[in-house]
């Protein structure tokens, strides 16, 4: 519980009505989580529910405009997401200080780096925490993760919860929803990690300048207002935004790349269906890594995630000892282990870029067939439908065009629209995802491959306004268990 007036003092606020001597016991911008004594922030749509908020208990409110609702108190400034981030922090402590804190930003590779920079920093002692876009977990809890990157409110709180238990290093995916829309403000970050950007998210960001001016955020404005004495941007050498990312100040700023000389670069490397054998380069060390995790831009998200862990100080015999130990990461490139002798895989590729790397990387590794099963979700940027459906006709010998989330969008109309992509006649079409992966697995030979992209982790499908159960690879398991 804190003063209102310790709250908000130096924030920006442009006017305040009423006591803010009054005690705050919580913080929300979800008037369904109010109760007494709450101080509710108003951010957009959820002005609607401000009365709601007042007849739950609510003592303060923050907004950009004059709410003709009594409170007992009511502040006004021109950015309540601002202010919501850096109450939250304050109000809880200013959790991110005390621990060392990676942010991973990026169209492709967040969820694996992030995994990888996990592993490193616990193979050299350290007790961490993730969030992420699979799940939050420390202190071997693990919480459905209901956004990539949660709300500020939600993501204080949880670094507060990860301080006590005694986390010392964090690593977070940070979506460009999260910056954009403020989520990340208050956190003092040590390290801002940058993976690539490629089409996504249009839908949302409009254009590809607009997008790429969200993920700069997290190294020119939070890396660099970051309180940490030390801050490190990793960015990636290989991408043609990586200039538009790179911070000014005191901020040390590290390369790396799979083609060409950086402060970590590859010096050799073999991959196959098992996984990669790698020689690398690490300020001026070489260091020598098998992992488990399959293709050569995997090799750049280690590369990545081994510049963190020298950032945070891990000595090179663990950071080898980290990549090596992690056996994979949920939905991305995942296999599907079955006594069928098939291989099988399940990756989270829902991008053109995404789906182009997978598809590159398991042309060249198959020995018979390549067959694909993918669809695009609706509610969502249009604009790659077609480009998916190209890239998946290209590379793929037999492709099944599937429903993937549809949501509001009748899935036959989003299919006629990834349909207007393809090249040749290699695909067909069946609506229902379960009979299109049993449709896949019935196809698919000793010497092929099977990928099933599109949804990755995920355990559910979203139709119409409705969420149904739903794994890819459960649906595997089961078809796989009855029998082809």
């Amino acid at each position: 519980m804190m003063k209102l007036k310790e709250l908000i003092h130096e924030l920006p606020y442009t006017s305040i009505e009423g006591d803010p001597d009054i005690d705050i016991s919580k913080i929300t911008k979800d008037s369904r989580e109010v109760e007494e004594g709450t101080l509710f922030f108003v951010t957009g749509s959820n002005k609607l529910f401000i009365e709601d908020a007042k007849k739950r208990g609510a003592y303060g409110v923050v907004s950009s405009e004059k709410i003709n609702i009594p409170f007992k108190c009511s502040i006004i400034t021109e950015d309540p997401a601002y202010m919501l981030g850096h109450v939250a922090s304050r109000f809880f402590g200013y959790p991110s200080r005390d621990m060392f804190v990676v942010g991973i930003t990026g169209t492709n590779g967040k969820t694996t780096t992030s995994y990888l920079t996990e592993s490193i920093l616990k193979a050299g002692g350290k007790k961490t925490g993730l969030i992420g876009t699979i799940a939050y977990r420390f202190n071997g809890e693990v919480r459905k993760a209901d956004n990539t990157t949660p709300g500020a409110e939600t993501l204080h709180g949880l670094l507060k919860e990860m301080r006590d238990y005694g986390v010392e290093d964090v690593v977070m995916e940070v979506s460009s929803h999260a910056l954009d829309q403020k989520r990340v403000e208050g956190i003092d970050f040590d390290v801002g990690i940058f993976t690539n950007l490629t089409h996504d998210h249009l839908d949302y960001h409009q254009t590809i300048e607009n997008y790429m001016k969200a993920k700069r955020l997290l190294f020119t404005y939070h890396l660099d207002r970051s309180k940490k004495a030390d801050k490190w941007a990793i960015l990636n050498l290989d991408d043609p935004y990586v200039e538009a990312m790179k911070p000014e100040g005191h901020i040390k700023t590290f390369y790396y790349s799979i083609e060409k000389k950086a402060h970590a670069h590859l010096l050799a490397y073999e991959e196959s269906i098992e996984g990669l054998k790698l020689k690398i380069s690490l300020i001026g060390h070489t260091l020598s890594a098998l992992s488990p995790l399959i293709g050569i831009f995997n090799a750049s998200n280690i590369l990545a995630s081994s510049l963190a862990g020298y950032a945070a100080g891990i000595p090179f015999e663990m950071i080898v000892k980290g990549i090596e130990t992690l056996p994979g990461v949920p939905g991305r490139l995942e296999r599907v282990k079955n006594d069928k002798g098939i291989s099988v895989f399940v990756d989270y590729a829902h991008t053109p870029d995404a789906l182009k790397n997978v598809l590159t990387l398991l042309s060249r590794l198959k020995k018979g067939r390549l067959i694909v099963v993918f669809g695009c979700g609706g509610d969502r940027d249009r604009a790659k439908r077609p480009l998916m459906g190209e890239i998946a006709t290209r590379y793929g010998d037999l492709v099944i065009i599937t429903s993937d989330n549809p949501r509001r969008e009748d899935p036959e109309k989003i299919i006629e629209e990834i349909k207007k992509g393809v090249r040749g006649n290699n695909f067909k079409v069946l609506v229902d995802r379960r009979e299109a992966i049993k449709e896949g697995l019935n196809l698919t030979g000793e010497k092929d491959v099977l990928l099933v992209a599109g949804k990755g982790h995920e355990d559910y499908q979203i139709i119409g306004e409705k969420v149904f159960p739903f794994s890819d690879q459960e649906t595997i398991r089961e078809i796989l268990s009855c029998g082809l």
